[in-house]
């Protein structure tokens, strides 16, 4: 008895065995596809430029709309079902281009345009595949059928704030039978964001440390005489509009206001002595834009400048009170 069993479990395990790799044998429907149309793949670039306040710009508007070439693959059909001969495009975009779209503010929608209607959103975190459409057997019984391939890509505001980006190139996906084997026709592309964000009101707000003052104190002739120099720091302190949605790009000129300049960086005061004001490069010329940069509304610019006043070269120097007026402009 004892022997019989185990002959028994050894012949159930080889039938087990059997039927396991009989689950596995499966067929493919869709072969041997080729591109018509003489490229091997799908290429193409959206893009679109924005140049108004993005807070004028409603969830879900349209930003830009493109469609791609009619891309043209041949393939042989030869399921007994629409199901088995069915083709689909499936979606293998990166979570980091998801992302970057995304954080960017912007969704992407993919469309099916050649006798269907089939739509995906592709920054959306799980895309199912898209149904292109199926392919049956021809009269004659020929299984050979040309597939005519279009989308449309939609560019649409999202939830997050518009910002410039360029994914660069990347792979979208490819073609997919009903199985998800992969029979060609990837589709490589670009979206690009070109945004020049500007302010409903761009200002600027400068402040300039002593009330817009450098007070060099008490000094004597003789001093200056001796050849000493006098140095006074002040600042320039810059700040951008908060209901601004970038930056703004700055720079900084010093005028004379009709004062005399010597060699086109010393303030004649009028009484024998001169001021020079310096930056951390160097000295400033008048009349001439110093780029400062691009100021955040999140951030404050704090620019720091010295004002050095000596004796002109072979003049006399006139005792008493003395000032002059210059202006600083700012330009955005």
């Amino acid at each position: 008895m004892m022997s019989f069993y185990k002959k028994i479990i050894s012949i159930n395990s080889i039938a087990m065995f059997l039927l396991m790799m009989l689950s596995f044998q499966t067929f493919s429907a869709v072969n041997d596809c080729r591109s018509s149309s003489g490229a091997d793949s799908i290429n193409l670039s959206v893009s679109f430029d924005i140049t108004n306040s993005s807070s004028a710009i409603a969830q879900g508007a349209t930003l830009a709309t493109t469609n791609s070439s009619i891309f043209s693959l041949t393939c042989e059909f030869t399921g007994q079902s629409e199901t088995q001969n069915a083709v689909y495009f499936k979606n293998t975009t990166s979570s980091a281009i998801k992302e970057t779209l995304l954080n960017s503010g912007v969704e992407v929608i993919q469309r099916y345009t050649l006798g269907g209607s089939s739509e995906a959103t592709i920054t959306n975190a799980t895309i199912p595949n898209m149904y292109v459409g199926t392919w049956n057997e021809k009269p004659n019984n020929e299984t050979i059928s040309t597939i005519g391939l279009r989308y449309t890509f939609t560019v649409k505001k999202g939830e997050n704030k518009l910002k410039p980006f360029d994914t660069g190139v990347f792979l979208l996906g490819s073609h997919v039978d009903y199985q998800g084997r992969n029979i060609g026709a990837p589709i490589y592309i670009r979206i690009v964001g070109n945004l020049t964000m500007l302010c409903p009101s761009p200002t600027v707000n400068v402040t300039a440390s002593n009330g817009g003052s450098v007070n060099f104190g008490a000094i004597s002739p003789k001093q200056m005489n001796d050849g000493e120099a006098i140095s006074r720091s002040f600042n320039l302190n810059m700040g951008v509009s908060q209901d601004c949605e970038t930056g703004l790009n700055i720079s900084v000129r010093f005028e004379p206001n009709n004062n005399t300049i010597i060699n086109g960086t010393h303030l004649d005061m009028g009484n024998g002595l001169q001021t020079v004001l310096n930056d951390n490069n160097g000295e400033i010329i008048y009349d001439e834009n110093y780029y400062i940069g691009e100021i955040l509304p999140s951030a404050t610019v704090n620019l720091p400048y010295t004002a050095t006043l000596t004796k002109i070269p072979g003049s006399a120097i006139s005792s008493g009170p003395f000032s002059k007026t210059i202006r600083a402009v700012v330009s955005y």
